[in-house]
């Protein structure tokens, strides 16, 4: 059975249908190796559990980890969401508004879900500040879990009661899995390529978004424009473009984003905006020794 990567689960809603490869839908499906024989660290084997904790204003989460996951290819992308794109609307006043409301409010919470609707394939929650690109994500694929943390530009790996540093020029080949899948994590890089990548917005109008009024727009987006962002290429026969549906509130922040492609649907919503939230750096003991 194909499994979305674990990637694809936050990138897929943030980025664009452009690259193609293991995960469906989203420029951000990689094509990363995997391996159950190889330990990760030297305190115990790759599939040892752990936990990991981060607060928001709302309380905490705690997610359990393994560190194997399958991957396979997937078809090249071939349609997505409908073209009832709404009442033409500004484009650089949609992706302003985005912009200024992440910018007063960097803090937030947010959950994905994608697969086929209904029955996501992977799934992704957990807390993020965009203000300084930190993050911990519980992600859920394929039955595996993993609980990532991205602080200061380093991403750490949950392997119980520690934290595995998920280095660059690691030769653990689950070391080298976790970096492809971790890379693009990042709500706040994936933002910034989807804002470089809107050429165009729609507006469909008021929606009630599970009690909170939103605006309902559309936003086509650049595919090769928004990968260049994230610094990737776009692949052979790829759509050019993509629609995405973007739900704000009265504030312009992001409530929910929704993209189909190929039968798959990803989904983020978005909640918490501006609470504080607790992500701290792994030091000392906390440590695991990598092999």
């Amino acid at each position: 059975m194909r499994t979305i990567s674990m990637t694809l689960a936050v990138a897929a809603t943030l980025a664009l249908a452009g690259c193609g490869g293991d995960g469906g839908p989203g420029p951000t499906a990689g094509s990363g190796s995997t391996s159950k024989d190889a330990p990760i660290t030297s305190d115990g084997p790759a599939t040892s559990s752990g936990t990991a904790s981060s607060t928001s204003g709302s309380g905490s989460s705690t997610a359990t980890s393994t560190s194997s996951a399958s991957t396979s290819s997937a078809p090249t992308p071939t349609s997505t969401t409908s073209t009832d794109t709404g009442k033409p609307f500004d484009a650089k006043e949609f992706t302003s508004k985005l912009q200024a409301a992440v910018d007063k409010n960097p803090s937030v919470t947010i959950d994905v879900k994608v697969g086929p609707e209904g029955q996501p394939s992977a799934t992704a929650s957990g807390v993020q500040d965009l203000a300084d690109d930190a993050l911990e994500m519980q992600v859920s694929v394929g039955g595996q879990e993993m609980t990532y943390r991205l602080v200061d530009g380093q991403y750490y790996l949950a392997q119980a009661p520690k934290w595995v540093p998920v280095t660059k020029d690691s030769t653990n080949p689950l070391i080298k899995q976790a970096l492809s899948q971790t890379e693009l994590l990042s709500m706040r890089r994936q933002l910034d390529a989807f804002i470089a990548g809107v050429e165009s917005a729609g507006d469909k109008g008021t929606e009630d978004l599970d009690g909170v009024s939103t605006t309902h727009y559309t936003a086509t987006v650049d595919t090769g424009k928004a990968l260049r962002e994230l610094g990737m290429d776009k692949a052979p026969g790829s759509p050019d473009t993509a629609i995405y549906d973007v739900w704000l509130d009265d504030d312009d922040l992001i409530r929910k984003m929704s993209f189909t492609q190929n039968g798959a649907q990803a989904t983020m919503t978005a909640t918490d905006w501006g609470k504080p939230v607790s992500i701290s750096k792994p030091t000392g003991s906390e440590l695991a020794k990598v092999n």
